[in-house]
């Protein structure tokens, strides 16, 4: 008889539904990763008192052991029924890579090559390493004086969502600034021994997703109707077709400085909305402008920490995870024409970034009820859903995933005064992403990323620049110039 995942050696659990919808995309190489990249302040102290590289990898032992998902590897991620295994040991020289920068370089530009690489590979071995790395660009000849680094935490989409990024990085900072002693990690042999730790729930374990009538046939309608029986829509624009090929990954990173983004957040905040539906306008306007009028569609991920209790199994500001909903927005080509008639109305712009705000608000406070994710179930066979989309138009243009504004506050020498959140091309999802973070008080960062092939170098190069300009512009009262 075969054993079942339980009875076979070092099971930690079972991979989750929405924790699969990862496993399979990263075992077909149709999505590989997330990054969150944190700029910290080295005190000059820290090179003193030992070297660099044994107080990094020290705290990141010390971080390990704070989140039993980074302790884990997945097994059978090519199958229907992953899940994950307990790891003896990790080697942390496997782990954490050190990149050396020239210190006249340009750390922006070394920083997206970096992420391009680290977006365009799989994890290898799951099921003896771990899904993550962290990765650390720093001066070839560290300065006595203090000096900052950006260190790139990247992982598994399975193993946490963006705000996993965020935690991940605050338990690093709290480690370097107040370091705790771990016997089980061996600076010698860079080898970190673990002691096997239940897993955290999965999402599906934590809430239920109830799906109306009229939700659920209208969305399997959508999915498997024949098209000669479903209304005429308009086809939106989603770039190329779907293609498991060229599956390298492109970044662009935009920086609003502080000042600025502290003057755009109060103007947003004037119209009562926030800067996610304020970007998406703002990308739709952008493409608007550059390509022939046609409809467009967008997507929000949506963090659903807000619904778990902080005294409850899961602590939504410490655990790592993936408690995620999707919103999906769609754009006539009647609203690209509008926007093209008329480019600079700023009242246009904001009515329509307060219609998106309201149905963002909306679909929140409906949470978890009628969302995609109470779908999963359905889904039995996710690698075979994936591939039958290859060759398929992409159902969404575009998506903007901001893990907001956080705080990362430290009782000591280390820092971090930056934030940048990047993902992999999406093979089978949206034609390319706007991913976007900020340290309270500090800048603002955007990433843009996609599949080589997909988005035109002149689209997505203007779109960047559009986002640039446009939100300088907005904040510096000089509008949409």
């Amino acid at each position: 008889m075969e054993p079942t995942n339980q009875q076979k050696p070092g099971f930690a659990r079972a991979v989750g539904l929405l924790e699969t919808s990862s496993t399979s995309r990263h075992s077909l190489g149709f999505y590989r990763g997330v990054a969150q990249t944190a700029r910290y302040h080295v005190p000059a102290s820290a090179s003193q008192e030992k070297p660099l590289k044994l107080t990094i990898e020290h705290a990141v032992a010390q971080a390990i052991l704070a989140h039993p998902i980074l302790q884990v590897g997945i097994r059978d991620e090519h199958t229907k029924e992953p899940y994950f295994v307990h790891l003896p040991t990790l080697d942390l020289s496997q782990i954490v890579r050190w990149v050396d920068i020239d210190p006249a370089a340009d750390n922006d530009s070394i920083l997206c090559r970096v992420l391009e690489d680290r977006h365009s590979n799989l994890w290898p071995d799951l099921a003896h390493r771990p899904g993550y790395e962290v990765i650390l660009l720093a001066p070839k000849d560290s300065p006595s004086s203090g000096f900052t680094l950006d260190m790139v935490f990247s992982w598994h989409h399975a193993l946490g969502d963006g705000t996993s990024g965020t935690i991940f990085h605050q338990t690093l900072l709290q480690a370097l600034n107040d370091p705790s002693p771990v016997p089980s990690f061996s600076p010698t042999t860079h080898t970190l021994t673990l002691t096997p730790t239940p897993l955290l729930p999965s999402q599906e374990s934590l809430f239920k997703f109830p799906l109306s009538w009229t939700f659920f046939l209208k969305t399997l309608w959508t999915e498997f109707a024949p098209s000669f029986l479903r209304p005429a829509v308009e086809t939106p624009w989603t770039g190329a077709p779907i293609t498991p090929d060229h599956n390298t990954t492109h970044i662009r990173l935009l920086t609003i400085p502080a000042a600025t983004l502290t003057s755009l957040l109060r103007e947003v905040k004037s119209h009562s909305v926030t800067l996610t539906p304020l970007i998406h306008i703002l990308v739709l306007r952008s493409l608007s402008l550059r390509l022939p009028p046609s409809a467009f569609t967008s997507s929000t991920p949506i963090s659903l920490r807000r619904l778990l209790p902080p005294t409850g199994a899961v602590n939504p500001r410490t655990a790592m995870g993936v408690y995620l909903a999707v919103q999906s927005h769609t754009f006539p080509s009647t609203t690209a024409q509008l926007l093209r008639s008329d480019p600079t109305n700023h009242n246009q712009l904001w009515s329509l970034t307060t219609q998106l705000s309201t149905s963002l608000k909306q679909k929140v406070s409906s949470l978890p009820a009628d969302d995609l994710v109470g779908l999963l179930p359905y889904i039995t066979d996710p690698h075979k859903r994936w591939l039958g989309k290859v060759g398929q138009a992409r159902e969404t243009t575009w998506e903007v995933s901001n893990v907001g504004a956080v705080e990362m506050e430290a009782e000591g020498g280390w820092r971090v005064d930056r934030m940048v959140f990047s993902q992999s091309g999406n093979v089978a999802g949206n034609a390319f992403g706007v991913n976007v973070a900020a340290v309270r008080g500090g800048e603002l960062a955007v990433t843009l990323s996609w599949q080589e092939g997909i988005v035109g170098g002149g689209g997505r190069d203007g779109v960047r620049g559009d986002l640039e300009g446009w939100l300088t512009g907005l904040a510096e009262g000089r509008g949409l110039v």
